[in-house]
C-alpha cells in the first residue's frame, strides 16, 4: 500500500491565504490498492483530463487547498453498495472515511432526518400530516437523492482526533429533488391507473417493466402511498423560500491505537457558494459545506484542524482556485 506522507500547517495555510498560529503536524493518507472505485475530478477543461484514478492523485485533491479538485467515493453510481474510501493517521489516531450504503442509512438515517426537520421546519410539519406508508416514502426519495458517494474536496486531522471534511455538492437541492421526487410522481401516477386494468394488459406492463406480475400488483398496492409522500414532499419544496441545502454524507470509522472509538457520519445542512460549477454536469459543485469533529480533551494542547470555511479564508481559497483554472487554459 502506497503511503504518503503530508505535511499540513503552517506553511499551507499561510499559502492559501489564511493566518494561522499553529504548528505543522503529520498526515498519512491511504487508499486500498485493491480498490478504483474511486476518482478525481480536476476540473480541467480538456475532458481528457477531467478525471484521474489513483492514490497519487486523490491524495492530491484531498490536501491542495482548491475545491474545484475534488475525489468522489463510490463513483460508478448513485446506488451505493460498498463502503469505499481512505484511511487517514495522525499520531495513534486514525480514520476511515468511506461512502455510505442503504444499510448505513438504516444507521444513521433517523438522526439526518431529525437534522434535516431541525433545519427546515416545513418538513417537518409535512412528515406529521402523512400516513406512515407515505413518511417512507417521504423519507426514501431523501436517501436516493445522491447523498451517499460523496465528493471530498478537503481533509484535513490532527493527532487530538480533531478533524475536518468539506465536500462539494449542490448549494440548493431543491432542483434536484423536484426532478427526481417528480420523475417518481409521474410512474406512481401511471401505475395507480393501472388498478383498474384487465389481468392481460397487468401482464403485458410488467412484461415491458421486465418484472413479474406479482411485483406489479406490488407497486400498482404500494402507488397510493407514494403519490401522497412525493406529493407532499414537492409541495414542501416548491414552497420553500430559501436555499435547500443538505451535503452528501461520509461515514467516519475512528480508532485510537488500533482499537475503534466509534463512528460518525459526517454531513451539514448549511453551505457556503463555491463560484463554480462541475465541467461535466453544468450543475453540481455550487456549494461547499464543511463538517468538523473537535479533538479529545486529553490532547487539548494540539490545535484543531485549520480547513474551516470562515468566509475569508473560503474568498481566499477560491481565488487561488480560480487563479489556477486561468492559468490552465
Amino acid at each position: 500500500m502506497l503511503t504518503q506522507r503530508l505535511l499540513l500547517g503552517l506553511s499551507l495555510v499561510a499559502s492559501l491565504g489564511a493566518i494561522a498560529t499553529q504548528p505543522a503536524w503529520s498526515l498519512t493518507l491511504d487508499f486500498d490498492d485493491a480498490e478504483t472505485n474511486y476518482r478525481t475530478y480536476t476540473h480541467n477543461p480538456d475532458p481528457d483530463a477531467l478525471y484521474q484514478y489513483g492514490q497519487a492523485a486523490a491524495i492530491q485533491a484531498l490536501t491542495d487547498g482548491d475545491f474545484s479538485t475534488n475525489v468522489e467515493l463510490y463513483y460508478s453510481g448513485e446506488n451505493v453498495t460498498e463502503n469505499v474510501g481512505f484511511n487517514a493517521t495522525v499520531g495513534n489516531y486514525t480514520a476511515r472515511v468511506t461512502s455510505v450504503t442503504t444499510a448505513d442509512w438504516q444507521e444513521y438515517g433517523t438522526q439526518w432526518m431529525n437534522d434535516l426537520f431541525t433545519r427546515y421546519d416545513s418538513f417537518q410539519t409535512s412528515w406529521n400530516s402523512l400516513s406512515s406508508p407515505a413518511q417512507t416514502v417521504f423519507e426514501e426519495t431523501f436517501k436516493h437523492a445522491g447523498l451517499g458517494d460523496p465528493n471530498i474536496a478537503q481533509f484535513a486531522m490532527d493527532n487530538s482526533g480533531g478533524m475536518t471534511i468539506s465536500t462539494v455538492g449542490f448549494y440548493d437541492l431543491r432542483g434536484v429533488l423536484q426532478t427526481r421526487a417528480g420523475e417518481k410522481l409521474a410512474q406512481s401516477q401511471t401505475l395507480a391507473k393501472l388498478a383498474t386494468a384487465t389481468n392481460t394488459q397487468k401482464a403485458a406492463a410488467a412484461a415491458k417493466m421486465g418484472i413479474t406480475t406479482t411485483a406489479l400488483n406490488a407497486q400498482i398496492a404500494a402507488s397510493p402511498f407514494a403519490i401522497e409522500g412525493l406529493t407532499a414532499l414537492l409541495a414542501t419544496v416548491n414552497s420553500l423560500q430559501e436555499a435547500l441545502q443538505a451535503s452528501e454524507v461520509a461515514r467516519v470509522d475512528i480508532y485510537k491505537d488500533g482499537e475503534f472509538q466509534g463512528r460518525e457520519y459526517a454531513y451539514s445542512f448549511s453551505a457556503v457558494a463555491s463560484g463554480i460549477t462541475a465541467l461535466d454536469d453544468g450543475e453540481s459543485y455550487s456549494g461547499v459545506y464543511t463538517w468538523t469533529k473537535p479533538g479529545t480533551q486529553e490532547s487539548s494542547g494540539v490545535p484543531e484542524p485549520t480547513f474551516l470555511l470562515a468566509t475569508a479564508v473560503v474568498g481566499g481559497l477560491f481565488s487561488a482556485a480560480k487563479r489556477k483554472q486561468k492559468q490552465a487554459r
